[in-house]
């Protein structure tokens, strides 16, 4: 198996290649770095494409790579492909399944914030529809040089695929010898601002809140695996917010986090869907994210 990665000229691709090689180091597999050119069907044209056209965006397709040669680390095993596709996506998908790889890993659009996650074009449709877990490098992202995965995070919300996906993490966090713990979020009303609720009143709330999380979590996953739920409970934290970004924030995050996100309860078999909860979480995430697609049907 191979770790497939979007690579492009942008930001995007040097920090999905940054991100793919932090995964390589933990699961010991290489890389297939691949560029995708597009043909004219694409846009709709029917003419046939020869190689008077595929030449020229071929080998503007091996001079981007060469750019990742020159910058992958050394003690990561890659190789390198131009593949030609009627999309970027299908391309993707195309080579994925041809090296069955484990996983798909991708950059942010340029648009989005630095350090953040951001969905372009190509990002937004793998993300919704990938059969395979798809890895979301932040905006920027350069981590430490020879890292590797150190700590494994399960978001949990409540959700009916929370074994699924704490299944999920649990493997990987085993695969590659990381840490493993639970995270949840509280968005809620500014009301210490305004002075509605005194202090150790909100503080009472936080607390049944997280019981009752804890309780969900244990009841979610216990019914697969008892195991793997009380260590998850034990372990579970939570950031509290008035937005997403703050609540998310206000967890403690460190170099070598991943953080494991499920698909929407109405997600195909075996694919990718996010709610809305997870695309917002996604999206204000300040480590790299993995997306669980929803589990095979039958």
């Amino acid at each position: 198996m191979a770790i497939v990665v979007a690579y492009t000229a942008q930001d995007s691709g040097a920090s999905a290649l940054e991100l793919a090689a932090v995964l390589s180091r933990s699961t010991g597999e290489p890389l297939t770095v691949a560029v995708v050119v597009t043909t004219p069907q694409a846009a709709g044209a029917l003419e046939f494409v020869d190689g008077n056209y595929l030449g020229p965006l071929r080998d503007w397709g091996e001079s981007v790579l060469e750019q990742a040669r020159e910058s992958l680390a050394p003690d990561v095993r890659a190789t390198f492909v131009v593949r030609a596709a009627s999309s970027i996506p299908a391309g993707l998908l195309d080579l994925a399944a041809e090296v069955k790889a484990s996983a798909l890993v991708l950059g942010s659009s340029s648009k989005g914030a630095l350090g953040r996650i951001s969905f372009g074009s190509v990002t937004d449709r793998l993300a919704h529809s990938a059969p395979l877990p798809v890895l979301l490098a932040p905006r920027g992202f350069r981590p430490a040089p020879g890292s590797r995965i150190r700590r494994v995070t399960i978001g949990f919300g409540g959700s009916s695929g929370a074994a699924h996906v704490a299944s999920a993490g649990a493997g990987l966090a085993a695969s590659v010898g990381a840490s493993l713990r639970a995270v949840s979020f509280a968005v809620r009303p500014p009301k210490r601002i305004y002075g509605s609720v005194e202090e150790s009143a909100d503080d009472l709330v936080v607390e049944r809140w997280l019981a009752r999380t804890r309780s969900a979590l244990r009841a979610e996953v216990g019914a697969v695996d008892a195991a793997l739920a009380e260590r998850l409970a034990r372990s579970l934290v939570v950031g509290e917010g008035v937005s997403w970004s703050a609540a998310i924030w206000g967890v403690e995050w460190n170099d070598g986090d991943l953080l494991v996100v499920g698909p929407s309860s109405a997600a195909p078999a075996a694919r990718l869907f996010l709610g809305s909860r997870a695309s917002k979480i996604v999206r204000s995430a300040p480590v790299p994210v993995y997306l669980v697609p929803a589990p095979r049907g039958g």
